[in-house]
Order: C-alpha cells, then structure tokens, then sequence
C-alpha cells in the first residue's frame, strides 16, 4: 500500500486527491494545508489525518510519499524538507524559483533513493502518447520544426489558483509559472534540448509581469522550435494548446484541449494492422478530465513506479530545464538578444 500526504489543498491538490483515491493499494492518509478548515474538510472526506505545519506532516509515520501542491514560492522549501525526511516526491511546477534553488535541488537528489515526479500533465495525454509512438516509428522522419502555444483567459485566475500567480516574486510570472509546460514538451517530443532562445512580450499594465509572450528557440541537432503564450482569450472561453511537429516526411498536429491529433506521413499511418493511411485523427482528452486526463494518467504512472520500483517519466532534471529554459526566454527579453540557455549541473 502506498500511504500519500498531500502539502497544499487548492483546487490541484483536491484534484490529486481525487484521482488517488481510484487507484488500488493507494490511500491519502495526511493532508496539509495553512487553512486550518481546508485542511479538517479533506481529511474528512478521505479519512486522512489533518495538518497545518508541513514538517509536523513529514513526521507521520505512515506517510512514504508526498505531494507539493502549493503555491511556487513554497515549492523549494518544503521539497528541502521532503527530501531530508527521505520520502517520495510529487511536486508541482514549477520546481522553484530561482537557478540557486534548482542547483540546490539537483545536488540535494543526487544518488536520492526515492522517487520523484514533477506534474507535467501533457505528457500523459492520449494525443501526445500517441504522437510520441508515430514520432518513434519513424512516420514523420527527422524533426525539424516544432511550434507550440498555449492561450487562456486570465481574468479569473486570481480566483481559481490565487492572486499570487501574478506576483513575480510569488509565482514567477506567466513565462516561469505556465511555459514550462511547453518547454517540457518540446524537450519531450523532439528529445533533443533547448539551446539558444530569443523573444519578445507584452506588459500587463495594470501588474509588473508579462501577459502575452513569443519565443523563437534553436534546439540541439538543427531543429528551431517557436513558443508562444497569451493570458486574453474571453472571460470563460475554452482554453487552446496545441502543438505542431514538422519532420522530413511528416507532421503531427495536436489540440490537447480540444480533443484530437491529425498526422499525416509520406509513409502512411497504420490505423489497423496492415492498414496504412496519409492522413489520420485520433480522438484525446483534456489533462483534467476524469476519465482519461494527462493529470489522473500521470498519477496512475507514478504510482506504479512506487509499486514497481520503476523510473518515472519526468524526472527533477525535467523541471529544473524547463526552468532554466524560462530564465533565458526572460533574460533574452531584457537584453533584446538571442541568448544561450543555461544549464546547471
């Protein structure tokens, strides 16, 4: 059985809570959160034991796998202490604020004999499994060209996941706090990593953080990639990520939350065994949904890396490059250059 404390009860936390509670020989025994009421609710509901002190949490006995779930400026501290009480480690993204952080990090896990996972949903949906099998058979050939973007409303946001999410100082800002999904996927999807970066953005006028961002980027082995992000769809409107993959003999289209992925490929397609087409869709859901989203698989995933003793798929290096990768998208911003993306050790 695998005892989970979760560190952080918004709306992500009960949303983890929700798809662990669907998985066999998985329990959330602890729960913790500074809002004493939060944390008495959720305890309830799970049977769990509730905490207002991270560190009072680690002290629980039963508890061998924890999740960070709470606001970024948190994030560093209490994986620190994650890390010091020898526990598996969920932590959401991003992984910390600053490179001093992430170095830190890195050096703090190196030979860890625990797990950890960082919450890259897109990862685990559907559309990009099924990309990523295409990719590997060889449908598209040699990546040359990758293109990304991510677009949603924001007027809410202060209401749905805090005010501190526009605080640079708190969140990070749009580029750290969001593109990081991004970056992680183009690293994950062309395997190759982010070397050069050059970009530009708007300023909010009413906050000191960047609400619309594009980012051109030259990737190890040739391949150019272009990111761009933008926080002004309409009140309520659906939010729009999508991915385009351009290869030597093929492409791949994906539209994460609008629920398909078109490939086309020189080669063809096999839709049945022996069957081959040009041109195909394949049906996905959104990360969220709660029959096949990224979220629930990447949960599901994990723990069967604990049960199996298995390597998960996103590992601490993967959030701290998508991190490094922001920095140098902000760093370029200020100086108006292409900049190299700095990695640590």
């Amino acid at each position: 059985m695998i005892h989970i404390g979760i560190i952080g009860l918004g709306w992500m936390g009960r949303l983890h809570a929700g798809y662990l509670k669907d998985i066999d020989d998985c329990a959330v025994c602890a729960v913790c959160d500074k809002n004493e009421e939060a944390a008495r609710e959720v305890a309830a509901e799970y049977h769990a034991r509730a905490y207002t002190d991270h560190r009072d949490l680690l002290k629980d006995p039963e508890v061998d796998t924890v999740y960070i779930v709470t606001p970024q400026m948190f994030h560093y501290e209490i994986a620190k202490d994650v890390i010091k009480a020898q526990k598996n480690m969920l932590c959401e993204k991003p992984l910390a604020l600053t490179a001093e952080e992430v170095n830190d990090l890195r050096g703090l896990t190196k030979d860890y004999p625990k797990k950890i996972i960082i919450d890259f949903p897109e990862r685990f949906s559907v559309a990009t499994q099924e990309a990523m099998a295409e990719i590997g058979s060889g449908a598209i050939g040699d990546i040359i060209f990758m293109r990304g973007n991510f677009r949603f409303c924001m007027k809410k946001h202060a209401n749905t996941h805090g005010a501190w999410v526009f605080d640079k100082t708190k969140g990070g800002g749009l580029i750290l706090e969001s593109s990081v999904h991004l970056w992680d996927t183009v690293r994950y999807m062309t395997g190759r990593e982010v070397e050069r970066v050059a970009a530009v953005a708007h300023n909010n006028e009413h906050a000191n953080f960047e609400d619309s961002f594009a980012c051109v980027a030259y990737l190890s082995g040739g391949a150019i990639a272009c990111i761009d992000m933008n926080g002004w769809l309409p009140e309520d409107a659906a939010t729009d990520k999508r991915f385009e993959i351009m290869g030597s003999i093929g492409s791949i289209y994906l539209d994460e939350f609008k629920n398909f992925m078109t490939i086309q490929s020189e080669r063809g397609v096999e839709n049945n065994p022996g069957m081959f087409t040009k041109s195909m869709t394949h049906k996905d859901v959104m990360w969220h949904s709660a029959i096949a989203g990224g979220v629930k698989r990447l949960n599901e995933h994990f723990i069967d890396c604990l049960k199996k003793d298995k390597t998960p798929l996103i590992g601490l290096e993967d959030g701290a490059r998508a991190c490094e990768i922001t920095w140098s998208v902000v760093k370029a911003l200020e100086s108006g250059r292409l900049e190299e993306v700095l990695y640590g050790e």
